[in-house]
């Protein structure tokens, strides 16, 4: 229908040739998240390797190495690490007028339950396989039910920003990652309270909005579609076994042209 309203070819349906390929899905950003990487390597000279943590509803990081790094057979790896957004904003939702958290001022005005936070991270923590993707309904707010809304916003966000941390540990254990310097992107770069509370699990640990590298962060899920839907058009593979877990590096779109 859009493709017929639009007089113009579409591709849709990214994940599906992954998945036929023995992938997750997802991530599906990494490819160019890579794209992104090797630009400001060029232009603002950053040292690959470069991580990428991208915030979204779920939080997932990219590492884009060259060929000079310790680990040659491929130049783009990626990893989904725990909840981003989704636990944050279902709360709010649920529990106010207000969508999010804006800049985590209600989180801020909190007090983070110890005890609570504790039982979900005993629920949560080692039972995720980094190689595995996540979804929003691999989490619940349920443990925060009968905290008030800035002590539930306090608990939850410090519980986000605690298995993103784990997340960036065990990329660091397994691949050795210069992981002090992360450029981060996704709508929760714009939580500051989330940011600095990562920044709280580590001596040394610097997340740079990717807007630092003139690059609008606004639009970067909508570019990268539109990149996927340019390399499945020109049978490009947008997914890879260390992006997605498929057996070989594959394309995905599907293309329709009805007019």
């Amino acid at each position: 229908l859009l493709s017929q309203i639009t007089e113009k070819k579409v591709v849709y349906n990214f994940r599906q040739n992954d998945l036929d390929n023995g992938g997750q899905g997802a991530p599906l950003t990494p490819i160019y998240h890579n794209a992104l990487a090797n630009k400001i390597n060029k232009k603002f000279h950053l040292e690959f390797p470069i991580n990428i943590l991208n915030i979204g509803g779920i939080s997932n990081i990219t590492i884009t190495t060259n060929d000079k790094d310790l680990w040659k057979k491929s130049k783009i790896y990626a990893y989904d690490i725990g909840p981003g957004n989704c636990l944050i904003d279902e709360w709010i939702r649920k529990n106010s007028k207000e969508k999010y958290d804006d800049n985590g001022i209600l989180a801020r005005s909190g007090k983070v339950d110890k005890l609570i936070l504790n039982q979900a991270l005993d629920n949560f923590s080692g039972k995720h396989d980094y190689k595995k993707s996540l979804d929003i309904k691999d989490f619940d707010i349920f443990f925060a039910k009968g905290l008030s809304l800035e002590n539930g916003a306090a608990t939850i966000t410090e519980l986000t920003a605690k298995l993103i941390s784990d997340g960036i540990d065990y990329i660091y254990s397994t691949r050795q990652s210069l992981m002090n310097k992360l450029i981060v992107c996704g709508g929760g770069r714009k939580n500051k309270y989330l940011l600095e509370c990562i920044q709280n699990n580590f001596e040394k640990l610097q997340l740079d909005p990717i807007e630092n590298f003139k690059i609008n962060g606004d639009f970067i899920e909508s570019q990268a579609f539109a990149f996927l839907a340019i390399r499945s058009f020109l049978n490009l593979p947008i997914s890879f076994p260390e992006t997605t877990g498929c057996k070989k590096p594959c394309t995905g779109g599907v293309i329709v042209k009805n007019f």
